[in-house]
């Protein structure tokens, strides 16, 4: 059930309990309510909210920085509140200065988050995997950073720090060489020290520099982010335990799919004059169920039958005014 307000505190535990447990978490990208409860029912770890999908489907524009810290917080709460499995969510650069940072965990925390990744790109961002990227000098990064590790109330709210120092406009763009992975491997040491729980580097470029990262931050768990066809390359679950990362976000698993089922389903209406096919011979009823119908249905029977057994209204419908003082 969606709610205002998260009641699930204890995700953060859950999330380090995991990591604790398993060699690396995959998580899957989600980016609002079917995808979460599609998501969560396939039986990941945990999930992760995708700023890039969340602000297309939230508000309808690109990964741009357009989308606020407080519709990605709320967006977050639903997703959590349909979840069992806890959730990572993007937090792009903290959305300002260290009381902005300090704010967006706080909202984070309140939508019952597991933890988040805070970033060192220029505001406004754009998407990791866009050229034309620059980041901020490495003290206003790890003010970030303290900011928010100081923000926190809850000390399981697990802090990402990510830098895009590999592919930053600085350091030479799509061109950037060793000089800019080894500024990413400076920026997230710094980072570490100053109370990051794990590492993220936007994009290392071959599997060798994925290994060397993961060596160089030891041992400090990391995080790798794989996109199809992306600046890091098609790593499947299976290379990203055998380099090391701790957990691994997907952030595309939901939305790309999602988005190329409906161009060719709308067109199939627009130029066919049916969509029946595209629909795969699912009813309406199908697509509720996959959202939480049974539950919704049992949450009624379940209050209809305790009104009846615990409360019995015939009861008070037969008092008579003798009965009533």
């Amino acid at each position: 059930m969606n709610l205002p307000v998260s009641y699930k505190t204890n995700q953060p535990k859950k999330l380090r309990q995991l990591m604790t447990e398993k060699d690396c978490i995959i998580c899957p990208g989600v980016f609002e309510g079917i995808s979460a409860h599609i998501a969560n029912a396939a039986g990941f770890d945990a999930l992760y909210l995708a700023g890039s999908g969340a602000s297309g489907s939230v508000i309808g524009e690109p990964d741009l920085s357009v989308i606020t810290g407080v519709e990605l917080a709320d967006t977050a709460r639903m997703i959590v509140n349909v979840c069992d499995a806890p959730v990572i969510a993007d937090a792009d650069t903290g959305f300002g200065g260290p009381l902005n940072v300090a704010r967006t965990v706080a909202l984070y925390e309140a939508a019952g988050v597991a933890g988040c990744h805070i970033e060192d790109q220029t505001f406004p961002k754009r998407c990791g995997q866009l050229a034309g990227k620059d980041v901020v000098d490495p003290e206003t990064y790890l003010e970030r950073i303290v900011a928010a590790v100081k923000a926190r109330q809850n000390q399981d709210f697990v802090i990402i720090a990510r830098t895009d120092a590999r592919n930053a406009a600085q350091f030479g763009g799509e061109k950037a060489g060793e000089d800019a992975f080894e500024e990413g491997i400076k920026r997230l040491k710094a980072a570490l020290e100053a109370g990051a729980d794990v590492a993220f580097m936007e994009s290392p470029r071959t599997k060798d520099e994925a290994a060397r990262l993961v060596q160089a931050l030891a041992p400090h768990p990391v995080m790798i982010n794989v996109l199809p066809n992306g600046l890091t390359g098609n790593y499947t679950v299976e290379d990203c335990k055998r380099l090391g990362f701790k957990l691994a976000i997907y952030p595309c698993t939901g939305f790309i799919p999602a988005a190329i089922a409906m161009e060719r389903s709308y067109a199939a209406l627009c130029d066919k004059g049916t969509d029946l096919d595209h629909c795969e011979n699912w009813q309406i009823k199908d697509f509720f169920e996959r959202v939480g119908l049974t539950a919704s249905w049992d949450f009624d029977r379940e209050v209809a039958e305790k009104t009846r057994r615990d409360v019995n209204p015939k009861k008070y419908e037969e008092m008579q005014g003798h009965d009533l003082v």
